[in-house]
């Protein structure tokens, strides 16, 4: 199969969606299809030489004509198969170009909420990365599939000195979205620690937050981090604070990593771990009863959790699963 995977973002840093693109690309090349990444520059560096790839100035609008012109001589000149936009701007960019691409399968992966999302019926399949994401879309014909995660149990990693347990790992991108403000907050009523992994703009602000709480002692900003899995091996339980997901990596993580999870009311996490252990609401000492839970009565609570992630969350399923949608989508095919 000759698959084209088009993916618009401009950020400048590699998310969930950005890592989803890569990884499914590089799993469907190993199983023998023919793949080509079409993304912005830095989102190709480094990946498997068994994946083309096609450089685009992504900066543009979904509207810009130069962008959807770019795209359709890129869909047309290579004899693709499938199209499968990932994200929302590259989903709206194949909308825009369906009556000029009536050949090939338009699919399209939407990784996060939104106002207003693509419609189905102009793709022959439409993917949503979380059942929560799904019932959001509230369209005809969603299917759900989990993003792929792979990770590798390591060594624990070496803690901050005079660290107190329970120690409580947070990770992710320093910004409003992912609930840190609330989450240092609910920690001064907590014993421990917690580790927050992750840069961005609001460091200085959380790091003054820290500091007026009197928390410097239990509460670290540990920056970016690539040795999330040590961090997690060395931690005795995973907390998200976030506000909104589309799919919480950090959750499906743990979980494969075998470590209790705490977590606000977001995909997977709320769709996968037992009720009790997910947080609704707005007061941060009610989150902190949460974090003040034995973490090992939380783990024997997750066993199912786990086992689910085990079997649904693992980079072959997602690519396995993915195979299914193509092929009933080209066997449905007028």
């Amino acid at each position: 199969m000759n698959i084209l995977m088009l993916m618009l973002s401009d950020s400048s840093g590699v998310g969930g969606m950005e890592k989803h693109a890569r990884e499914l690309s590089c799993e469907l090349a190993g199983l023998g299809h023919s793949v080509t990444l079409a993304a912005a520059s830095q989102h190709l560096s480094g990946i498997e030489p068994t994946v083309k790839t096609q450089a685009l100035d992504t900066g543009g609008s979904r509207n810009s004509p130069f962008l959807l012109l770019t795209v359709l001589r890129l869909i047309r000149a290579s004899g693709f198969d499938v199209v499968h936009a990932q994200g929302t701007k590259a989903a709206f960019v194949l909308q825009r170009l369906a009556p000029f691409t009536k050949g090939r399968m338009r699919v399209a992966t939407i990784h996060g909420f939104k106002s207003r999302y693509p419609r189905a019926d102009t793709f022959h399949q439409l993917i949503a990365v979380s059942q929560a994401l799904a019932t959001d879309i509230a369209q005809p014909g969603v299917t759900v599939i989990y993003n792929g995660v792979s990770v590798i149990p390591q060594a624990p990693a070496l803690l901050p000195a005079e660290t107190e347990r329970p120690v409580w790992l947070a990770v992710g991108r320093l910004v409003p979205v992912k609930g840190f403000e609330f989450l240092i907050k609910a920690f001064q009523h907590c014993p421990g620690t917690l580790l927050i992994a992750g840069d961005g703009p609001e460091r200085q602000r959380l790091a003054d937050l820290i500091s007026s709480t009197c928390q410097s002692g239990t509460v670290k900003l540990l920056g970016f981090r690539t040795d999330v899995p040590a961090l997690m091996a060395a931690a005795d339980g995973v907390v998200i604070s976030s506000e909104r997901e589309g799919f919480s990596y950090v959750c499906a993580e743990a979980l494969l990593l075998g470590k209790p999870v705490i977590s606000t009311d977001v995909p997977i996490a709320n769709e996968v771990l037992p009720e009790k252990h997910i947080f609704h609401g707005e007061d941060p000492k009610r989150f902190a009863a949460l974090l003040r839970q034995d973490t090992s009565s939380l783990a024997s609570e997750q066993t199912e959790a786990r086992t689910f992630a085990a079997d649904k969350l693992s980079l072959k399923t997602m690519a396995r699963q993915t195979l299914n949608v193509y092929q009933k989508a080209i066997a449905e095919r007028p």
